[in-house]
């Protein structure tokens, strides 16, 4: 888990307030790219097959019908990188940053998407982690669920899960201590 340091302790980024203090960040588990990388080979697969057989056969001699396979094979080929950088690329740029006072998750796509949902730790109700299944246990990722009074944001594919829980969980205690230390000054104020 990346822990804050002195360096890194002013570190921007989108939505971030200059009382807050930079803890940690990751983005989803890397299983969300197992799918991904396992079609981009059995694409490249196919088409390295079909490319070898169609191109082997007598009956492809023409110059013309060899340059169209291969033209073909070749935009197959490319949409199925494509496909797999655009994936690729919405992985990286989906971050859940915590911080001393809040939890921010910024979802981004290369050019249609940039959303941003920042929670206050202090107003945290309850802090759930959910793991459904062998594959979650044994690679240690699963669900945040975040319940603040009429909201509740979910964080899927945490990676490390129970590392984070604990991690946001003493954190949401820090702030709502800190929290009653400034509104105690108010309180006093209110009581006649």
């Amino acid at each position: 888990m990346m822990m804050q340091n002195d360096s890194s302790a002013n570190l921007p980024f989108q939505g971030k307030d200059r009382e807050e203090s930079y803890q940690f960040y990751y983005h989803q588990h890397w299983i969300r790219l197992l799918w991904p990388v396992f079609r981009l080979i059995i694409w490249n697969t196919l088409l390295i097959s079909v490319a070898i057989t169609m191109l082997s056969l007598p009956s492809f001699d023409d110059v013309l019908t060899r340059r169209t396979i291969l033209i073909l094979l070749t935009t197959f080929a490319l949409l199925s990188h494509f496909e797999f950088l655009v994936r690729f690329y919405n992985y990286l740029l989906n971050v859940i940053v915590v911080t001393d006072k809040r939890v921010h998750r910024i979802k981004k796509t290369l050019l249609t998407l940039d959303d941003h949902e920042s929670t206050d730790l202090w107003v945290l109700q309850d802090i759930d982690k959910h793991q459904h299944g062998i594959i979650q246990n044994i690679f240690g990722y699963g669900s945040l669920i975040l319940q603040a009074q009429d909201t509740e944001v979910r964080i899927h594919f945490t990676p490390r899960i129970s590392e984070k829980y604990e991690f946001i969980t003493r954190l949401r205690e820090q702030a709502r201590a800190h929290f009653s230390r400034a509104e105690e000054p108010f309180r006093k104020a209110k009581t006649p």
